[in-house]
């Protein structure tokens, strides 16, 4: 290398090259693809592939229940992915009281800074449920959202459509080990609320979206009564703008309980993203081969081009 001006770093030059390629995107796609704000049925700036790369990652590691050593490796994983996007990494280790004892848990999420101080959540739960009888993958059920939310970070980190700060958040313990309660479900999601409140940054949360069960090759989202109504309306729309009605779909409705619902009972409009259809939900069967790439891509585009009117409508 010739002297003269310092050179940047191989990774750097990278997301150099990736984030004027995303900001290009964001440039053109009005253009060339007229009313689709930014993102487009065609196409847009989450890669399918990459997504379903960190959910076969996720996978790989075996059964993830809380508390586990494949869990741990999982969380690393995140970790490790988030840091490489040079986002503000944060975790909250915590160990809540179970039907089978106490478990430690961890939350972790990433932080992309914005011109705001308000913040959109976005979220997904990271472990798989806990079965005695089979060996359970979760491969739709936490994993594909979860990859599709490190997609989400590397676009969104890049380049943001919002003013606002992005949180990256991947809750653990939302399965319950038991049977399903106020008690034994949503460990995660109860836990980061409280902590919200204790060190008072829950007024700065203008929304959160959930993603849960979309990476299904017969994708069939509908919309949820426990979540927010112009949340659902402003994904809804954004989702048929871009010619994707035939997966976020009209008719009917789902009554979601999930992650979100700590959310709404202190007061943060929430939405719960999820395909309650999925045939393998809770089986041995929610494998890797049921995950579509395309679908995860789908998905992520949707989100993406609904975060400027999720802005424009937060309090």
């Amino acid at each position: 290398m010739k002297a003269g001006f310092p050179q940047p770093r191989r990774s750097d030059r990278r997301k150099f090259f990736q984030r004027a390629l995303v900001g290009l995107w964001w440039a053109l796609a009005p253009i060339l693809l007229p009313g689709c704000g930014g993102v487009g049925a065609s196409g847009g700036p989450v890669d399918g592939a990459k997504a379903y790369g960190h959910t076969r990652a996720i996978v790989e590691f075996g059964p993830r229940p809380p508390g586990s050593a494949a869990l741990r490796e999982v969380s690393e994983y995140i970790r490790k992915e988030l840091q490489g996007l040079g986002l503000e990494v944060h975790s909250d280790t915590f160990a809540p009281l179970t039907p089978l004892g106490q478990i430690r848990m961890t939350n972790i999420w990433g932080i992309s800074p914005g011109r705001s101080e308000r913040v959109i959540i976005l979220a997904s739960h990271y472990e798989s449920k806990y079965y005695e009888e089979f060996e359970f993958f979760g491969a739709n059920d936490g994993a594909s959202s979860s990859g599709l939310l490190l997609e989400l970070a590397r676009v969104l980190s890049l380049e943001s459509p919002v003013d606002a700060t992005l949180w990256f958040v991947f809750f653990d313990g939302e399965e319950a080990l038991v049977e399903w309660s106020d008690h034994d479900s949503l460990y995660g999601s109860r836990a980061f609320v409280r902590m919200l409140h204790r060190d008072t940054s829950l007024e700065r949360i203008g929304a959160m979206i959930l993603l849960d069960l979309i990476g299904g090759k017969d994708l069939r989202i509908l919309k949820d009564d426990n979540s927010t109504d112009w949340l659902n309306d402003i994904v809804w729309s954004a989702a048929e703008r871009l010619g994707y009605a035939h997966i976020f779909r009209r008719g009917g409705s789902v009554n979601a309980v999930d992650d979100h619902i700590p959310f709404l009972r202190a007061g943060v409009p929430a939405i719960d993203i999820i395909d309650l259809s999925y045939r393998h939900w809770h089986t041995p069967e929610d494998t890797l081969d049921k995950v579509s790439t395309e679908n995860l891509a789908i998905v992520g585009n949707v989100v993406v081009a609904s975060l400027p009117d999720v802005e424009r409508n937060m309090r």
